[in-house]
């Protein structure tokens, strides 16, 4: 069911430990050696941190964290900016309770907000066919969640010394693809003045799904929700609530690589079937709202084993990849494609590659398709409506790392800068050991996110007199004299946070091009006469993972229908669904 206000409580309620998080099942990494083969060592180690804060499980779960500086709301600046954070990591697993505000807050003079959202089937199943919002049946209640909370802050946050007329959403990774729905819905007005979108957007590839109803029938199936024979038309809910949770968590959905298992499913809503035809024309909120957008070196970091980051691989490795990445996220000129995409990412000055650079750039090219051109799109839209826009590329490599073999920043690993955690010295949580240029760039950086969340520009005053300064005079200097400046369709600056901060422009401009440009015009139907076979691949087990299409079936004959030519990846997936055609959930607190 939709998210419901709250019950109330006698007295005073004790609220100073975490709740519980959402109902989820989480990667098992019991046997490192199984484990290694999916993952690097970094994110390994990571999980090993993480997991155990996600053990705490109830269907009583939409809590949220506050964080309030010690000054509370007597001080100087308060009533108090605020930062809402949605986390990332997966659709199926998470929760806002491993992120402590309480550095960004005390040293930014802000309020810092965490929160948890239902995930998996219980917060993204769509569990009726056809276009329903309106209640649960049409999913995307994990959405609702962060609205919900949102709602609650702008009510409530006064009492915690907040300013609910300057409230910044920030999300990341599959989080930054749910505030950037929220972003784009008129529902949303008022609720925030101010997005941050990390490492994820809602035109991510990854960030819907395009087969809602053949998920909801697997699901029915498997809990006996549903028979192979009859009712596949029917509302699941009813019966999915009448089951117990873990049998909805043992699910088994199909696992696509590089795509989510299950994710929202558009409409997200009835005003904003079309995310990417909101931000271009319809959407209000999303002009009148000051955007921030980041991006790290290597998106794609964990989508790679420990063998394949410690000694790389060849180019027939690499082809199996992009192909396995293209077949999933594509329907149409499949080869031409691949073909793009290979050549974009080859140095050609180098007869022979050495595994390790077949390595970078095969994942430079998986960074940039799934996760930074879809980025660099919402920004792009946004900057052209004439809204106020700033890009960030966080290259900095931090010294004592998790991820060594690479340039640059992994995903994630700007949080750990953005909630200032270098300078307390580490947290449980966190990495724990900090150089004191590690120290002055998450100054710089905290006091960026700060001055954004009270103002909308992530330029001020400096850091306040009573913060120490970690930072060595030359590294203060080298981000004090700096001036953030827009991202604007001309210019397309942005800023580079690396040891030498400075502006740059037109960020990976060339490669951008191919995913923006050459491939949207590649990604095409053709003539009504050409058969689908002509579009896929060669069904060689060689050629990609043999783990499962998420776009399953080869078409012998062309669809008889008329085809327009759609450029959106959107409007792809409707124009497939229409080609193949003929959660549970418990209400939290």
């Amino acid at each position: 069911r939709p998210p419901a206000p709250p019950l109330t409580w006698p007295g005073t309620r004790l609220a100073d430990t975490f709740g519980s998080v959402c109902p989820q099942r989480y990667p098992d990494i019991t046997n490192k050696t199984a484990a290694l083969q999916f993952m690097p060592k970094g994110r390994y180690h990571y999980l090993k941190k993480l997991l155990p804060l996600l053990v705490n499980q109830s269907e009583d779960c939409l809590f949220l964290n506050i964080y309030v500086p010690g000054s509370g709301n007597r001080g100087l600046e308060a009533p108090y900016a605020v930062l809402v954070f949605a986390h990332g990591e997966s659709f199926e697993w998470g929760s806002g309770n491993p992120y402590d505000g309480s550095v960004l807050a005390s040293y930014g003079h802000v309020i810092v907000v965490t929160l948890n959202f239902r995930l998996g089937i219980l917060g993204f199943l769509k569990t009726r066919v056809g276009v329903d919002t309106s209640d649960s049946s049409g999913g995307n209640l994990g959405i609702k969640d962060i609205a919900a909370a949102l709602r609650w802050i702008k009510a409530n946050i006064a009492s915690f010394g907040g300013d609910h007329k300057r409230v910044t959403l920030i999300g990341h990774d599959t989080g930054a693809a749910l505030a950037n729905f929220l972003l784009v819905s008129p529902k949303s007005k008022g609720l925030f003045q101010r997005v941050v979108l990390l490492s994820g957007a809602a035109l991510s590839p990854w960030a819907t799904i395009h087969n809602p109803d053949s998920i909801r029938i697997s699901v029915g199936q498997q809990t006996g929700c549903l028979s192979s024979a009859e009712g596949e038309d029917e509302d699941i809910a009813p019966c999915l609530r009448s089951r117990p949770v873990q049998a909805l968590l043992d699910v088994n959905i199909e696992i696509v690589r590089f795509m989510p298992r299950i994710a929202p499913s558009l409409p997200i809503d009835l005003e904003t079937p079309d995310p990417e035809y909101s931000m271009e024309h319809a959407s209000e909120n999303f002009i009148t709202c000051e955007v921030l957008l980041g991006t790290t070196t290597t998106e794609s970091y964990n989508d790679f084993s420990a063998t394949d980051i410690q000694y790389g691989f060849e180019e027939e490795e690499r082809n199996r990849v992009l192909r396995t990445y293209i077949r999933n996220a594509y329907v149409y000129h499949l080869n031409e494609i691949f073909s793009a995409v290979r050549n974009e990412y080859t140095d050609w000055d180098k007869p022979i590659q050495h595994p390790i650079n077949i390595r970078d750039s095969t994942m430079e090219a998986l960074s940039d398709g799934h996760t930074v051109s879809p980025l660099i799109r919402v920004g792009y839209l946004h900057a052209r409506r004439g809204a106020k826009t700033y890009f960030f590329h966080f290259g900095y490599q931090t010294k004592d790392s998790d991820y060594p073999q690479r340039l640059g920043s992994v995903r994630g690993e700007d949080l750990t800068y953005i909630l200032g955690i270098p300078l307390v010295g580490g947290m449980p949580f966190f990495p724990q050991n900090f150089s004191r240029q590690d120290m002055g760039v998450a100054e710089a950086v905290l006091n960026f996110f700060s001055n954004f969340a009270k103002s909308g520009d992530p330029n001020g005053p400096g850091v306040h007199k009573d913060i120490p300064d970690y930072g060595t005079p030359r590294e203060k200097t080298r981000y004090r004299g700096l001036t953030w400046e827009p991202y604007e369709i001309g210019t397309q600056l942005y800023l580079s946070v690396a040891l030498k901060p400075k502006m740059k422009s037109h960020y990976r401009g060339h490669k951008m091009a191919v995913w923006l440009n050459l491939i949207p015009q590649l990604h095409q139907p053709g003539d009504d006469d050409v058969s689908m076979r002509h579009h896929h691949f060669h069904e060689r087990e060689q050629y990609y993972y043999a783990d499962g299409s998420e776009l399953e079936g080869v078409f012998e004959n062309p669809p008889s229908l008329t085809i327009t030519i759609y450029r959106r990846l959107s409007e792809r997936r409707r124009l497939f669904r229409s080609l193949t055609s003929s959660g549970t959930h418990s209400s939290a607190q």
